[in-house]
């Protein structure tokens, strides 16, 4: 897992697409200014064979359980708690309100070693992004 809390941060991902990504949200959110993770939010990124448990304490919230009303995932009554999640290619992004302005954002790898019932999630409730030309 990582955590991205500045640019040095960002720079050193392998993938891409992802850094791209996340430095559009960084503008998204900074409208000009210099990036303050206090301010805007940071970005934790999980690796495959990442636990659910480590995800959970660097976001600071429970991801298959709604931490208000205590429902777990694959209850008829279950609500997520994040706020906005989005597929793309490889990745799903999972944006929770809480740290900054614009809280914490979660990318999720679409891949076989990433707890399945997490991608479940991930998957039934993201909208695909739009695909830049």
């Amino acid at each position: 897992m990582q955590t991205i809390r500045d640019l040095a941060g960002l720079a050193a991902l392998d993938d891409a697409f992802l850094r791209q990504l996340i430095t559009r949200r960084i503008d998204e959110r900074c409208d000009g200014l210099p990036y303050d993770p206090d301010v805007n939010g940071f970005f934790v990124v999980m690796v495959p064979g990442d636990g659910v448990a480590v995800v959970e304490a660097a976001l600071g919230t429970p991801l298959l359980r709604n931490p208000v009303s205590g429902v777990e995932y694959g209850h008829p009554d279950f609500t997520p708690i994040f706020e906005y999640a989005g597929r793309h290619a490889r990745w799903y992004e999972l944006v929770f309100l809480g740290a900054g302005d614009d809280g914490v954002t979660l990318f999720v790898p679409r891949h076989p070693d990433v707890e399945p019932r997490l991608l479940t999630l991930a998957a039934e409730y993201a909208v695909s992004e739009p695909v830049e030309v």
